[in-house]
């Protein structure tokens, strides 16, 4: 097997290809029984916000896979960077769809329920998963304070994209789309910030919680790697 296969493989192993593969065909599967069982088209939209929060998840392998061959330079990883952190809310915000869950006719609650939650711990450990990866470049390169601090205020921009997601419907290709407007809405945000009742509250919220998982995800990490 030649060296750039072997990387490449490599990178796909030790960063959760499979766990994530496999609970996204669960999920998936799961979500087929649902809409053949209701014969109705609620939550398919899961697929679609299952399928966004693997695009940061293939940029930091990439990135990852660039880092190994030595070609982790500014004009290689800036791009991927850039894309991974204005996609990367995608994957923490299936923990938002939540909101969608109550009574339908035909599918008991604890079956939506069980769906909503299956969607969302993986595309929570989507979130980890490319976190880790450009947490422990960082961390290699200027240290673990730096790399922390990298991941905490990734963690809040996390939560301000979440909110801009869910509360105000704004989607990741606006960015390209209709940037103006996007711009627009978040210069009203910093200058009346309390003119907006959820943005703190989903902020912060998010804020809080990735630091935390992820820090339970890495303790959890170091501990099967020493065994």
């Amino acid at each position: 097997m030649s060296r750039p296969t072997s990387d490449v493989l490599s990178v796909l192993s030790r960063h959760g290809l499979l766990p994530a593969t496999v609970s996204s065909l669960l999920a998936v599967d799961l979500l087929a029984v649902r809409l053949d069982w209701s014969e109705r088209a609620s939550f398919a939209f899961l697929s679609w916000n299952l399928f966004l929060a693997w695009a940061p998840y293939l940029l930091a392998l990439l990135a990852r896979v660039l880092m190994l061959w030595g070609l982790d330079r500014p004009w290689t990883l800036a791009p991927l960077a850039l894309g991974w952190l204005a996609l990367f809310p995608n994957a923490p915000y299936l923990l938002t769809d939540f909101i969608h869950l109550r009574r339908r006719p035909v599918v008991p609650l604890w079956f939506d329920a069980a769906l909503l939650a299956l969607f969302a711990a993986t595309g929570w450990m989507l979130g980890l998963l490319s976190l880790e990866i450009w947490k422990r470049w960082l961390e290699e390169r200027w240290g673990r304070t730096a790399a922390w601090a990298f991941v905490a205020i990734t963690s809040l921009l996390c939560g301000y994209g979440i909110y801009l997601g869910r509360v105000e419907r704004w989607n990741s290709w606006d960015v390209l789309t209709r940037p103006e407007r996007l711009l627009g809405a978040m210069a009203a945000h910093v200058r009346e910030p309390l003119a907006h009742p959820s943005l703190p509250q989903v902020t912060l919220l998010f804020a809080l919680l990735l630091p935390l998982s992820y820090a339970g995800y890495e303790a959890l990490l170091a501990r099967v790697r020493r065994h």
